[in-house]
């Protein structure tokens, strides 16, 4: 049975959405430059899964319309251009040699990652709202109704599929798999966290990241919506109304929690990690731990993106289109750009000391910080 979905962006279940904070006056010490900006496609009011990717100075990006494009990272001239003539939902994941986006009509279509022909069409179950994972050889996407799917990137045959019992209410989208060593990890609405063997798709284990309570389905929403952060002594993964936690890597089991909600995105810079919760707070903890060490409240109820660390700062974008930079040590601002005129979902990407930002209308922008 398909999910019922639905769009749960900066609010709390349990009180009136309060009014995005004003922008607060600060002596900037950083100067940020617009190195160039192209226009992708039709952009979708809708939230959706479509975050630009950067590999070998090439950025790949996918608007809703179903345009995707692949542009020079230092100059944003076209490589190449193609039209799926099919709304995107799920964009895009690059490997070594495919470029796969997941579709409305419940398709991943695989694309040469140096010409855009396309490769293989395979159908999954329903919707895929995040970018699929590309690996060597394995394309693993995961569909709304829970259902996570493994591909062949020779071809596209599916090779084996994972489901699991999902609540009929939940946030409107899934985090995208994460590949390591022979484990896909990813996350599901009833707030749990799997490792599925790469070969067979079968469980290594299986976490609850935060447990359903409350007195009505929304307040019951646990959706973990946020890709987890891997490193080799703790995987990270968090949830909406629900937690922040430290797991380990082996079985699973939970190092540590702090509560916390959040359904954005998280970042790390190895020693800390940064997240977005769902108030508009910026947020930093130590990842050894979960030690709190500052946050940030005045971009409180601005609809915010998940972070993202650029050298000695941390970047977030808002429902206006303005780019934010915190300083990592204290949360502080140090600059701030209004880099498109849309609301910005997807989380920025750094590459080349060079942070690109894609707004849902479909305009993709290029900004480089320097130091005043």
């Amino acid at each position: 049975m398909l999910a019922l979905t639905m769009v749960l962006v900066g609010c709390s279940s349990t009180s009136v959405r309060e009014p995005p904070a004003p922008l607060t006056e600060f002596a900037p010490a950083y100067t940020v430059t617009l190195l160039w900006s192209a226009d992708i496609g039709a952009g979708s009011k809708d939230y959706l899964g479509l975050v630009p990717a950067v590999r070998d100075s090439t950025v790949y990006a996918a608007a809703a319309d179903g345009r995707v494009s692949a542009l020079a990272a230092d100059t944003g001239r076209r490589r190449w251009q193609v039209d799926l003539n099919t709304p995107v939902s799920g964009a895009v994941g690059v490997g070594s040699t495919l470029v796969a986006v997941g579709t409305r009509d419940g398709r991943v279509i695989a694309l040469a990652r140096d010409t855009g022909e396309q490769r293989w069409v395979a159908s999954v179950s329903s919707e895929v709202l995040a970018p699929p994972a590309v690996g060597e050889s394995l394309v693993v996407a995961q569909a709304v109704d829970g259902r996570v799917f493994g591909l062949s990137v020779a071809d596209g045959k599916r090779l084996w599929s994972y489901e699991r019992t999902e609540p009929a209410l939940s946030l409107r989208g899934t985090d995208t798999p994460v590949l390591i060593s022979d484990a896909v990890l990813t996350g599901f609405a009833s707030g749990r966290l799997a490792a599925l063997r790469q070969r067979d798709g079968q469980p290594l284990w299986e976490t609850a990241i935060a447990l359903p309570r409350g007195r009505n389905e929304i307040e019951r929403l646990v959706d973990v919506d946020v890709s987890p952060l891997v490193f080799s002594d703790a995987i990270y993964a968090a949830s909406f109304q629900g937690k922040l936690a430290a797991l380990n890597p082996a079985n699973g089991n939970v190092l540590w929690s702090r509560d916390i909600s959040t359904h954005t995105g998280m970042a790390s810079d190895g020693n800390n990690l940064y997240l977005t919760n769902d108030k508009g707070y910026v947020m930093a903890f130590d990842r050894r731990n979960g030690a709190s060490l500052w946050r940030q409240e005045a971009l409180r109820g601005r609809s915010l993106n998940a972070p993202a660390v650029y050298d000695d700062v941390i970047v977030v974008a808002d429902y206006e289109g303005y780019v934010h930079w915190l300083a990592r040590e204290d949360g502080r601002f140090v600059a701030r750009y209004q880099a498109v005129s849309s609301p910005v979902r997807a989380r920025a990407v750094v590459a080349d000391d060079t942070v690109f930002v894609f707004g849902i209308s479909g305009t993709l922008s290029a900004l480089r910080l320097a130091r005043k």
